[in-house]
Parts: structure tokens; C-alpha cells; sequence
């Protein structure tokens, strides 16, 4: 669009200005729908980066859950082998200041577990769910023995129990 004044001589006025409105309402059309295209673009590409954000954010929350649930499964080996040890200490070595502080280190360990989400698949006396069990010995439908610990994490099985049936 021009911005310079445009002169138009007096005695040629009503032809000319008459042109130069149609010219200028030209002008103002395209500039308007130039104005809306702009406005319709901007408008799409806003759109188009909130749902942008929205997708990033939940995957940067799944990947977040993921890392999670993968720590935790790695660490579920050395806490079972906590556990295994708490349980299977002898006697005269249960009286020890020393062993008192494994136990507590287990105690912690088990309480930032279930802080962070983590529950135990209990499983005594209870039916085999194949969800949430895995037989390794035996064919009846009741839980007889567990051999390892199940977990679920925020109401996802992490790690399904292995159980010996009756």
C-alpha cells in the first residue's frame, strides 16, 4: 500500500477520486483479508503449540514414570537381599548394635519404597490371579508358598509374584 498522498487536480476531481476510492477500497479488502489470514495463521500455530506443549508434557511424564519404575525394579533385587538377610541372621548376631543398624537401614529402606508408591502383592492363603502371580511349583488354584515378592507401583504391577500353589 502507498503511502504518499496522492494529488488529483480539480478539474478532473469527481472522475478521479471516484477511481481512486474504488482503488483505495481495493487496497482496504486485500489489506483486510491479508489482516485475517495473519490472524488466522497466528491463531493456528497457537493452537497447534499448546497441544504441542500438552504431548511434550505428557511424555516427559510417562518417560519420568518409566525411569522411575526402572530404578525401583533394579533396587527390588538388593532390597530382597536385605530382606533375605534380616531374616536369616543368627541369633547371637541379632543382639549387635551392628546388626540393629542393618535392620534399621532395611527399615528405611522399605519405608522409602512404599513412600515413593511401591506396595507389596500379598498373596497367602489367597487365589491365583495370573495378573498378579506367576506359579513356579505346583497346579491347584490357592497360593501356598511365595518364593519372590510381588510389587505394584501406583496400582501397576511392577513385579508379579512367584508363588508355589496347592
Amino acid at each position: 500500500m502507498n503511502n504518499e498522498e496522492e494529488y488529483i487536480p480539480e478539474d478532473d476531481a469527481p472522475e478521479n477520486a471516484t477511481s481512486a476510492v474504488k482503488k483505495l477500497k481495493k487496497e482496504l479488502k486485500k489489506a483486510k483479508e491479508e489482516k485475517q489470514e495473519y490472524l488466522d495463521g497466528w491463531q493456528r500455530e497457537r493452537a497447534d503449540f499448546a497441544n504441542y506443549k500438552k504431548d511434550m508434557d505428557k511424555y516427559l511424564s510417562a518417560t519420568r514414570e518409566a525411569a522411575k519404575e526402572s530404578v525401583i525394579l533394579q533396587m527390588l533385587s538388593v532390597f530382597d537381599n536385605m530382606e533375605l538377610m534380616v531374616k536369616h541372621t543368627p541369633a547371637d548376631i541379632e543382639k549387635t548394635d551392628w546388626y540393629k543398624g542393618v535392620q534399621h537401614v532395611y527399615t528405611q529402606f522399605e519405608q522409602t519404597l512404599n513412600a515413593i508408591g511401591l506396595e507389596e502383592i500379598i498373596c497367602d492363603g489367597k487365589e491365583f490371579d495370573p495378573t498378579l502371580h506367576e506359579a513356579i511349583e505346583g497346579s491347584g488354584e490357592t497360593i501356598k508358598e511365595v518364593s519372590q515378592k510381588g510389587y505394584m507401583l501406583n496400582g501397576k504391577v511392577l513385579r508379579v509374584a512367584k508363588v508355589k500353589m496347592e
